[in-house]
């Protein structure tokens, strides 16, 4: 399905009164979902149109499952509930209406719906092989480089991380450590050389394994202490190393084909107006 989370564009657009877009089995769908909508063009209103109704289906198709009772569902849909309505109060004075929150609240059991229906697709290890085999041009990869980085774009505090990492008798554990404490990934796994600026990739790619880089690298403004994990030639990948990543791909395409296939079936038994 495209976007499911439509709903959040009421936030860009003051409301001041309802129109309805189109009734979807009676249920009424207004520009208190879509501000803009009256604005668009003819063509670009029939797409979004034809995405809400989409997006309606699937929404009470989730919510009519039981999604609700998952452990997770009331939790995420308060935050996000939360967060929305103090926004759209500050940019628009109003509250929420009853179905703005009833779209946050469908766009949520969707998003958990089909997270479960892609757990339980069951992707064998001869299908995620013989998907490999068949697709080998999609696996090859570039020069890569496989790291850890903390980013400040405070010169002076760079260089204080720097010289903490580098006097340290672990420095990967230290570097973690550090950007625990700032809120950062850290470990950014591999990168392509496709990731950064030529001139950088090269220094890095230069590096030893296991290695801090000498001292923090400036882009754009931003100072990135960096350590250098590891480091590979351009090449096919390997089934084994790949195998679990690509069977959760093959389960994402899966669930994206019932979806689209679960939406026509629920048009056809759809009243719309």
């Amino acid at each position: 399905m495209k976007k499911i989370l439509t709903g959040l564009l009421f936030l860009s657009s003051f409301i001041f009164a309802s129109t309805t877009i189109v009734t979807v089995n009676g249920q009424a769908i207004t520009d208190d979902i879509i501000p803009q909508y009256t604005k668009l063009d003819k063509q670009k209103q029939k797409i979004v149109k034809n995405q809400l109704i989409n997006e309606n289906l699937m929404m009470n198709y989730a919510l009519k499952s039981g999604v609700e009772k998952d452990k997770n569902f009331q939790k995420i849909f308060k935050a996000q509930k939360d967060a929305i309505s103090k926004a759209y109060k500050a940019k628009t004075k109003k509250d929420l209406t009853k179905e703005q929150i009833n779209n946050i609240k469908g766009s949520i059991a969707v998003r958990i719906m089909l997270a479960k229906k892609a757990r339980s697709m069951k992707i064998t290890d001869k299908e995620a092989k013989d998907f490999f085999n068949k697709n080998k041009a999609k696996f090859k990869f570039p020069e890569s480089v496989e790291i850890a980085s903390i980013a400040t774009k405070d010169k002076k505090e760079a260089d204080k991380i720097y010289k903490q990492i580098k006097n340290s008798k672990n420095k990967p554990a230290t570097l973690m450590a550090i950007a625990k404490k700032m809120h950062q990934r850290g470990y950014l796994g591999w990168l392509p050389k496709t990731a950064f600026p030529a001139d950088v990739f090269k220094k890095l790619y230069a590096m030893k394994t296991n290695t801090l880089v000498k001292k923090p690298i400036e882009v754009q403004g931003v100072y990135n202490i960096t350590y250098v994990v590891n480091k590979r030639k351009a090449g096919l990948a390997k089934f084994a190393e790949i195998k679990d990543n690509l069977k959760g791909m093959m389960a994402q395409q899966r669930t994206a084909m019932w979806a689209k296939n679960k939406v026509e079936e629920l048009r056809q038994k759809a009243t719309i107006k």
